[in-house]
């Protein structure tokens, strides 16, 4: 077994706020493997400050662009924070976006073959790898199309105005005539952004989370069940049954404590801000969080 480092329990604990003997503990029962420690110490009951998208701590950001027809989000991944701060760095990614923005490019892949003046995405990136000498590829990439009654507002966390250590697009679809016009409907957009960009959610609804996903949540409650010792086993299932329902609350949007007042979800803020706008209806279509590394 791998020897466990200072700097191992270090990174567990700014990935869970758990503190560092537990930490420890957790890495010498997973052998050093992370990811096993963390769901050993959420099945242990401790208090998990999960930030699912950091899991590989590698340096980058997240550029984020739009035009009238689309908004686009991308992560550019290199190895130190030093470089992904750097004019060549950031310089790039700019490139990468005027890029995107020009083309009909779903794909990382298609993005990588877009031409940047005479070459192409791909020659761009290289030609930076070669003068810093650091790995640097577009590790995720996403198009978020806006039609007709529909707007889309993002958050860029940390850097500036559209580059980030988290960027977060949103996109509404309402029916009917908006008091204040789609401006209005826009600054709602903008504050499910800033939500979701603090709270981290992995999907819309229940029925959207992967039932691989949902197992594994049902493993931990009852996990952390049988730790409490609390319960009779005839009232198990029971048990488990509400442990797992309230974690899987925290992972869908909609049902969210709302950031910012969490004696409401975000669905009601939704349906309050409908009434204020004088709307048939008002719903999120689609959002995309990504952040450095991920």
């Amino acid at each position: 077994m791998a020897a466990i480092t200072a700097s191992m329990v270090n990174s567990l604990r700014e990935k869970t706020g758990v503190g560092m003997m537990k930490c420890k503990e957790a890495l010498t029962v997973c052998e050093g493997d992370i990811e096993k420690a963390i769901e050993y110490l959420r099945k242990q009951g401790a208090d998990v400050a999960l930030k699912r998208a950091d899991k590989d701590a590698k340096e980058g950001s997240v550029f984020i662009g739009y035009s009238e027809t689309k908004a686009f989000a991308f992560v550019l991944t290199c190895e130190t924070d030093f470089v992904a701060k750097g004019e060549d760095f950031i310089k790039l990614g700019s490139d990468i976006s005027a890029a995107i923005k020009a083309s009909s490019a779903g794909t990382v892949e298609e993005v990588l073959n877009l031409p940047v003046g005479s070459i192409t995405v791909k020659g761009r990136i290289d030609e930076v790898l070669a003068k810093i000498g650091e790995k640097i590829e577009i590790r995720k990439f996403a198009v978020v199309p806006i039609g007709a009654n529909e707007v889309v507002a993002y958050y860029s966390h940390s850097d500036s105005h559209s580059i980030g250590k988290i960027g977060t697009i949103v996109k509404l679809a309402f029916e009917g005539s908006p008091n204040g016009g789609k401006e209005a409907v826009q600054a709602v957009a903008k504050t499910i952004a800033l939500h979701v960009t603090m709270s981290n959610p992995v999907a819309l609804t229940e029925s959207d989370l992967q039932p691989e996903l949902i197992e594994k949540e049902k493993g931990i409650a009852l996990e952390q069940v049988k730790n409490e010792g609390k319960t009779k086993a005839e009232f198990l299932d029971r048990a488990v049954e509400g442990r797992l329902k309230k974690a899987l609350k925290q992972l869908c949007l909609l049902e969210q404590a709302f950031y910012s007042d969490d004696k409401k979800t975000v669905s009601g803020i939704l349906a309050e801000e409908q009434k204020k706008l004088g709307i048939s209806s008002l719903s999120v279509a689609q959002f995309v969080r990504f952040e450095k590394g991920g």
